[in-house]
């Protein structure tokens, strides 16, 4: 039997943790920064689109080049930089100076940089995955994030609300720990499956973006999950952007409530990774899961809110679980499903789709959350019209392309 925790997996998993740490911290940092020093749901919401629009435009374009280039160079080198960009904020912040302007400019730029990152990223993993051991890999993925967000998250509330440079030295601790990270990652030596074409043509990058467009006419199962994940995005940029606020007007509810509430989720996620880990669930039965999945978890997602607080972190514990579920399902099936030559091409372009989705649902519901005056809670509720929709008209719809991909045993 193939071992799974062979030296490059084990390597690339546990940089990812340590980063994931200060990660977690600095996403939590930096939407609080916003809306404290602002308070207004309108200008976090643009902060976020600012760092998304990069995003979307980088997608289009980063696919072809990730897929001829080494990913483990690009993952080390840019978590080299990260270490550099995020001391610096730490100093900007540690003077005591704060423009609205400024940080959306540095959120572009990051947004820029992470895109190039996570699609090599995603490209890289499988590579590393001995055959056999999908399923148990991304179930360890899946661990990395809610662990670091559960320690993290009311650790991070309590440094911003408890000390005056806070947010300043939670941007430090993020610096060291991708500078751990990047070093750790020149020792991963994995043979990479890149795209390594010569056709005589002249724009080759063009040649492999039609390529991978050419790819979605053949297979509508893996368009179809693109579009899904785009308006699951719609729906998650709402709750992004309005939970937090949610809690910082609350007249009983503090910070610390949105914390240990994150920390649900994430511990959810964690049990829910364990369980994948430990157990195989039927392969036949996959697409069933993921969407009884899906429609379950976006409708506690509508009317958390809404839930007395005790019941809201008992719900939250079992959206993350039920949430990971559906990660591992998707992530395991399709990127073994997609060709290693063609994978960072289509990841390119299922982050652009989604970036769309997280751009229109953060604009609209800023936009409706600053000047309609409607409870925070009845636009979350509004905002999941679209993802309840997206279900009944997409994998339901399209059950025998889902199936095809979903049902293999990885």
């Amino acid at each position: 039997m193939n071992k799974l925790w062979n030296r490059n997996f084990t390597i690339l998993t546990i940089g990812s943790f340590i980063s994931a740490f200060g990660s977690a911290a600095a996403g939590i940092a930096f939407g609080i920064l916003i809306y404290t020093k602002t308070g207004s749901p309108l200008t976090l919401a643009l902060f976020t689109i600012a760092n998304i629009i990069p995003r979307m435009i980088t997608a289009i374009f980063v696919g072809p080049f990730i897929d001829r280039h080494s990913r483990v160079k690009l993952i080390y080198r840019i978590d080299f930089f990260y270490s550099i960009f995020f001391a610096f904020v730490s100093v900007v912040l540690f003077s005591g100076y704060f423009d609205v302007l400024i940080f959306t400019l540095i959120a572009s730029l990051f947004g820029i940089i992470d895109t190039v990152y996570q699609i090599a990223f995603t490209s890289l993993f499988p590579e590393v995955i001995s055959q056999g051991n999908h399923s148990k890999a991304y179930s360890i993925s899946s661990l990395i994030w809610p662990i670091s967000a559960a320690i993290m998250a009311p650790i991070a509330t309590y440094m911003i609300e408890n000390f005056t440079n806070g947010v300043a030295i939670l941007m430090a601790f993020n610096a060291v720990t991708f500078f751990v990270t990047a070093s750790i990652e020149t020792l991963i030596k994995v043979n990479e499956t890149l795209n390594t074409k010569k056709d005589g043509v002249k724009f080759s990058f063009f040649e492999d973006l039609k390529e991978g467009i050419r790819y979605y006419k053949v297979e509508k199962g893996i368009l179809g999950i693109g579009v899904l994940f785009a308006a699951f995005s719609f729906v998650y940029a709402a709750s992004d952007l309005l939970r937090m606020p949610y809690f910082v007007n609350h007249p009983t509810l503090t910070l610390q409530h949105f914390s240990l509430l994150i920390s649900a989720s994430a511990i959810g996620r964690m049990v829910g990774g364990v369980i994948h880990y430990i157990f195989k669930y039927p392969t036949a039965k996959k697409y069933l899961i993921a969407v009884s999945v899906y429609l379950t978890v976006e409708i506690m997602g509508a009317t958390l809110l809404f839930m007395p607080y005790v019941i809201m972190v008992a719900v939250s514990f079992i959206v993350g679980l039920l949430s990971v579920t559906s990660f591992n399902i998707r992530m395991s099936a399709t990127q073994t499903y997609l060709p290693g030559h063609i994978r960072g091409r289509i990841n390119s372009t299922q982050q652009l789709l989604w970036n769309l989705g997280t751009i229109f649902g953060t604009l609209s519901i800023g936009l409706i959350a600053e000047f309609s005056g409607l409870d925070y809670r009845l636009v979350i509720m509004m905002a999941s019209v679209v993802s309840i929709s997206a279900i009944l008209l997409i994998p339901i719809r399209m059950k025998d392309e889902f199936k095809k991909i979903y049902n293999v045993d990885v």
